[in-house]
């Protein structure tokens, strides 16, 4: 495992785990899941790019990708993440306490945008600040407050 994708892991799973999805929805056309936990921040999952899940849906119901995300979602909310999983291409697991697997894959639906992004809601200067993006080319860009130059 490259180093990028162990230092991932561990802010990722520190921030993460045991947490409980408090709301989520669209910004902006984006997805976005908001986690919270014990501590004074909420965490902020933004995702452009595809998501797939253990959860299934009739095709005779002839929902759109952006419904089956919302609904799937709905199955997340209020629920505690019970695994927090990262590899060196960048792709993401998320599993939850009733059993829903969310994947959110290391390459972006554009070129040139970021797959998806996780940041603390606290400012990246203060302590407890930080933000990991997977980037397009299946890399991460990391700041923590926590780590000092």
């Amino acid at each position: 495992m490259k180093p990028a994708t162990t230092a991932v892991n561990a802010l990722l799973q520190q921030a993460l785990l045991g947490a409980a999805v408090e709301s989520f929805g669209l910004s902006h056309q984006i997805p976005i899941l908001e986690f919270r936990d014990d501590g004074p921040a909420d965490h902020l999952l933004s995702i452009d790019t595809e998501m797939t899940s253990n959860v299934r849906f009739d095709p005779a119901l002839g929902l759109t990708e952006e419904e089956k995300i919302l609904l799937v979602f709905s199955r997340v909310n209020l629920r505690y993440v019970t695994r927090v999983a990262c590899d060196d291409h960048a792709n993401l697991l998320l599993e939850f306490d009733n059993g829903v697997h969310l994947r959110f894959a290391g390459a972006p639906r554009e070129a040139t945008s970021e797959p998806w992004q996780v940041a603390s809601r606290t400012p990246l200067d203060e302590q407890g600040g930080y933000m990991v993006i997977a980037t397009y080319d299946g890399g991460y860009a990391i700041w923590d407050a926590a780590v000092t130059p």
